[in-house]
């Protein structure tokens, strides 16, 4: 056993907890100090890695306190997990949140105030419940634990407007102890907790952000093909790995690759439904040397020791959400890679991602104002986007605004009626399955042929005694051979106004809106910081722990690429990150005939861009890509393309402004020069359009 550095109030009966309810002998680095403080009245803030035991850190005081502990979590699938995990070792827990029916729900409640639970744990949208308040204040709470709890913070990566109203509950319910954990926050998060939580004096505890057998590595990609290959070299290597995209087509398209180069990998986004996401999640916890491909729906709750890489295909939103997502590596303590594959136009599209997650005001105008010409609006978001001529994920952002105003109200997931239309084959089909024929008996002797009638699915599976699922694919089978015709319910959520007036009367305050865009775009360029780590030879691990809020940080770690180059596989064919740069330099002549007024304009234009956008100028185009555009003086996409260091996203962000430049300085009398580099980008792009 550990002997423990100091006397702790409580330990004693933690470690005796500790072995009788979760089977463990000794705690983690860590967990005894904040179980003593909980179980000692005190108010707590806590910051461990992923992996670190964190829930051990409430689970526990549950166990040994007399009343409830109540959780605050923002993931149904993690609720699951836990309730799971804790009922399986004897620990009567339970979850209510929108995946429960009403009978279920009721069910829960009417356990919870029998005192029948020691833990409960629910979303943040249930306290809008008055009657679920007042069945807590009736009950007592004993423990509030928010977990995480970087979602109250507008500076967390994952902020959610019904984290902030947490301190207004935690003053009614007024339990005797709060603990408010997360895996990463930095000092300004956890300023943001103690104060939107109304903490007065908080025993603060931030530990373990250091791993030290996590290797931090970038490699420079130049489009899809390059990032395919790499993953694919990555998985070669052999263990477990996740690998994360910051879209579904993105994921879509290195799932494909792995899977199609023999590489045990398995796809999970948010596209995919409920049963596919499981066997996914199953097959990966399951299978050694699994790899999953995902967007950053995967991970919580995924506790799988033996993952040896966690690769970022694109650049992640903040350093805080890189660091979570990356602690998934290497839990047991072997050495394990965290690699970032980095163009700087994933650092635009994530931009693009933020400005649509923060909608225009004339996005939120005419979406209300769809909404205003009809009463329920059931056709779906994306038949609702190609109304407003915005993007889907534009007008799920601008509803959410709408909704968290109050302004308008969704439905729940409706099962609805489904319209049936029996055809001239029916009376003659001979369906194979027993199920389908037996529904189609019982069709024929209720429907007429030819006209559509409607029911509902559970009328139709108790009528011929077959269970929903089985009653739905029966009715599948027959609509495939052409028996019947099936028209469905709306599958989504119907959407209501609950004002009948226009947009500016509605006296929506958008401040924390553009706010909260600010900040989000505040906290990518960090994370491009890191990024770009080794053009300024930081070390990557100081980078992060400095961005913690650790001081005594080395000045090298041994095991980054920047500390130690070595170390860094190599991920594409033609070699790593330095071979690339050697290959540059021997291939790059300087620039000799250019336009002096041009590369003056263009050198004014990117230094007041750079203060506008807050990064360094050579992130927008470095010196001599400045020089071949000066040289080139292009007035139309092609010509521009033909520049080393230009590309499709810079046209489209910066081409208008360089042609006007170009053009003033051909008005000028300037000639343009046969554009420098242009022949190595050819095999480049040929590579990356699949031609051979």
């Amino acid at each position: 056993m550990r002997a423990m550095p100091l006397a702790l109030p409580y330990f004693e009966e933690a470690q005796q907890g500790l072995v009788r309810h979760f089977g463990l002998t000794q705690f983690r680095p860590g967990q005894a100090e904040v179980i003593s403080t909980v179980l000692s009245g005190r108010n707590t803030v806590v910051v461990m890695p992923t992996g670190a035991g964190k829930s051990l850190c409430y689970q526990l005081p549950a166990t040994l306190l007399p009343g409830l502990t109540l959780v605050v979590s923002p993931l149904i699938a993690l609720m699951k997990d836990q309730v799971e995990q804790l009922t399986a070792r004897g620990i009567s827990a339970t979850f209510i949140n929108s995946s429960l029916s009403d009978l279920e729900r009721a069910e829960r409640m009417r356990r919870l105030r029998a005192g029948e639970y020691k833990l409960l744990y629910v979303a943040p949208e249930r306290f809008r419940s008055a009657s679920f308040v007042q069945t807590l204040l009736d009950v007592g709470v004993d423990l509030l634990a928010v977990d995480e709890a970087h979602c109250i913070s507008q500076w967390g990566h994952d902020f959610r407007p019904e984290y902030a109203q947490l301190g207004q509950v935690r003053k009614k319910l007024r339990p005797p102890r709060t603990v408010a954990l997360t895996a990463t926050a930095t000092p300004e998060v956890r300023a943001d907790i103690v104060r939107v939580l109304l903490m007065k004096e908080p025993r603060e505890f931030a530990m373990g952000f250091d791993r030290p057998n996590l290797f931090l590595g970038k490699q420079e990609v130049g489009g899809d093909t390059d990032r395919h290959e790499a993953c694919a070299r990555l998985a070669a290597l052999g263990g477990s790995g996740i690998i994360y995209c910051s879209t579904r087509r993105a994921a879509d398209g290195i799932f494909a690759e792995l899977h199609g180069r023999g590489l045990k990998a398995v796809l999970y986004h948010a596209g995919m439904d409920d049963d596919a996401r499981r066997r996914a999640q199953d097959t990966f916890m399951s299978t050694k040397d699994a790899v999953a491909v995902a967007t950053n729906a995967f991970g919580m709750g995924i506790d799988k020791s033996d993952i040896r890489f966690v690769a970022h295909a694109n650049i992640p939103r903040a350093v805080e959400a890189y660091y979570q997502e990356i602690g998934r590596a290497g839990r047991d303590g072997g050495d394990a890679r965290a690699v970032l594959l980095f163009n700087h136009s994933d650092v635009y599209t994530q931009e693009r991602l933020i400005q649509g997650n923060h909608p225009s005001e004339a996005v939120l105008a005419d979406t209300w104002g769809v909404l205003q010409s009809v009463e329920e609006f059931e056709r779906g978001v994306h038949v609702l986007a190609g109304m407003v001529n915005a993007s889907e994920f534009e007008v799920s952002a601008a509803l959410r605004i709408f909704e968290r105003a109050g302004k308008l109200e969704r439905g729940g997931r409706g099962e609805g009626e489904h319209g049936l239309t029996l055809t001239e084959k029916a009376p003659a089909a001979h369906p194979h399955a027993a199920d389908a024929q037996r529904l189609l008996k019982s069709l024929l002797e209720t429907f007429p042929l030819g006209r559509q009638v409607t029911t509902e699915l559970t009328i139709l599976a108790r009528r011929v005694g077959l269970s929903v699922d089985d009653a739905r694919h029966a009715l599948g089978l027959l609509e495939k051979s052409g028996v019947v015709n099936v028209r469905r319910p709306f599958s989504g959520r119907s959407i209501r106004a609950l004002a009948r007036l226009p947009f500016r009367e509605l006296g929506m305050d958008l401040s924390h809106v553009r706010e909260q865009e600010r900040q989000n775009l505040q906290l990518l360029r960090r994370m491009t910081d890191y990024a770009y780590a080794d053009r300024e030879q930081r070390c990557r691990r100081g980078v992060v722990l400095h961005y913690f809020g650790q001081q005594d940080v080395e000045t090298s770690c041994g095991n980054c690429d920047v500390c130690a180059p070595a170390k860094m596989p190599a991920l594409l064919s033609s070699g790593g990150p330095s071979a690339s740069r050697a290959r540059t330099a021997a291939s790059s002549q300087p620039v000799m005939n250019y336009s002096e007024l041009a590369s003056t304009e263009l050198r004014r234009w990117r230094k007041e861009l750079s203060k506008d956008l807050g990064v360094a100028p050579f992130i927008i185009f470095n010196d001599a890509t400045l020089l071949g555009l000066a040289a080139a003086l292009p007035i139309d996409r092609e010509t521009f393309l033909t520049v080393k260091g230009t590309g499709e996203s810079r046209w489209e962000r910066f081409g208008p402004k360089v042609v006007e430049i170009c053009l003033m300085a051909r008005a000028a009398g300037h000639e343009p020069q046969a554009a420098p580099m242009a022949a190595p980008r050819k095999p480049r792009v040929r590579r990356s359009l699949g031609i051979n």
